[in-house]
């Protein structure tokens, strides 16, 4: 079956090794991507992060500010430290999967152009070494009482370089019905959505400007969304959208829409940047029938759109639903492939594509687009009544 170039762009971030601080696989093939398209332009800041514009060749007055659209290129992953004896590699975790996932696991190493699998033989945590306590203390700190171990030690078949990324043992992309696993969807998933938004633009020639941030390291602590925001690498007057695939939280179907996001397990997001996405899906869904999109504050974790609001950004999120996040299947209690659903992914990016044409002819004054209309008309409904049952009384 022949893919669309939208799957084929998702199938080829989704193999590609990543993990935090050491996502250049997948920075290389944005630019690379970027680098085939005249309207597109990159600029790099000097964390690694990108940030990508489309830059229209006509003009027009914008009615709102463009959007710009945040998504982090690493996924929870090993980092290959160096090499005990001949069979025997140590790394390092960097991410949340809780502890008792590790013990005899497998896993593999992307070293010198080519995968090596080994197996998990020994969990290094508190109390191992002076070094260890106090990383395993900030790690704690991050993610908890359950969080994941602080090292590993590894039995491979061979020498495992220096920095080379490390996965669990699980095969490249398949594609079933709409299902779609791999061994990592959060978050280049939605950097696949993001990039296929930017073609989308470039080949339907659309009249208003649109960026896009990839960020680094957003798995330990959003460290490439805190350097974007202190180095000013986003600009102010614009609506921002942070794109995740997300844990598929109570409520949530997957094929039933990507997730307007107006929350999560720590903020609650810009109410009039998520009235103007949602009014854009509204939109869409009425004039194409077969696209939908669910609500939801999905509070099943956090994401970068915390650190947005927080610093004065006028910040929402948009998510793919995501089944056995950061690769966990708790109901078997093993690691498993991520998997989301093609129909989610396909209408993220048309809802993409509307916000990126939608400030051409969409108005956005900082406030909820259309709920002054929505209440002026209740009121005009409810004010004489209110009066006349108030003068009764």
């Amino acid at each position: 079956m022949a893919l669309s170039r939208n799957v084929s762009l998702l199938c080829r971030l989704a193999d590609l090794p990543t993990a935090p601080f050491l996502e250049h696989r997948v920075a290389e093939e944005i630019r690379r991507f970027v680098a085939r398209r005249r309207a597109l332009s990159a600029r790099v800041d000097r964390f690694g992060n990108l940030f990508v514009g489309y830059r229209p060749r006509r003009r027009v007055r914008l009615k709102a500010p463009p959007i710009v659209f945040a998504a982090h290129m690493d996924h929870p992953g090993f980092a290959a430290l160096a090499m005990r004896d001949r069979h025997h590699v140590e790394a390092e975790w960097r991410g949340w999967v809780p502890a008792r996932y590790f013990p005899g696991a497998r896993v593999r190493f992307h070293t010198r152009g080519r995968w090596m699998t080994g197996r998990i033989v020994d969990v290094i945590r508190a109390g191992a070494a002076p070094d260890t306590i106090r990383r395993a203390a900030a790690s704690a700190a991050t993610f908890g009482a359950e969080g994941p171990p602080d090292r590993i030690i590894v039995r491979v078949r061979g020498r495992v370089a220096p920095d080379s990324v490390g996965t669990w043992d699980l095969p490249d992309a398949t594609i079933r019905g709409h299902r779609f696993r791999a061994r990592m969807c959060d978050d280049v998933a939605g950097v696949a959505a993001v990039l296929a938004a930017l073609d989308g633009a470039c080949r339907r020639r659309i009249s208003a400007p649109c960026f896009a941030l990839f960020t680094r390291a957003e798995e330990v602590g959003f460290a490439g969304a805190l350097a974007a925001v202190r180095g000013k690498l986003i600009p102010r007057k614009s609506l921002l959208v942070a794109v995740e695939a997300s844990k598929a939280v109570a409520g949530v179907i997957p094929g039933a829409g990507p997730v307007l996001r107006v929350g999560d397990r720590a903020t609650v997001f810009d109410p009039a940047a998520t009235g103007y996405v949602q009014v854009v899906a509204e939109e869409l869904a009425g004039v194409r029938k077969s696209f939908a999109f669910q609500r939801k504050l999905m509070d099943g974790g956090t994401c970068e759109s915390t650190v947005y609001v927080h610093h004065g950004y006028r910040a929402t999120g948009i998510c793919l639903p995501l089944v056995n996040y950061h690769n966990i299947d708790e109901r078997r209690g093993r690691i498993a492939p991520e998997s989301i659903d093609l129909r989610d992914y396909e209408w993220m990016i048309d809802w993409f594509v509307g916000l990126a044409e939608a400030p051409t002819r969409l108005a956005f004054d900082g406030r909820h687009p259309g709920m002054e209309q929505r209440l002026g008309a209740l009121w005009r409904r409810h004010e004489a009544k209110l009066f006349e049952t108030a003068e009764r009384g």
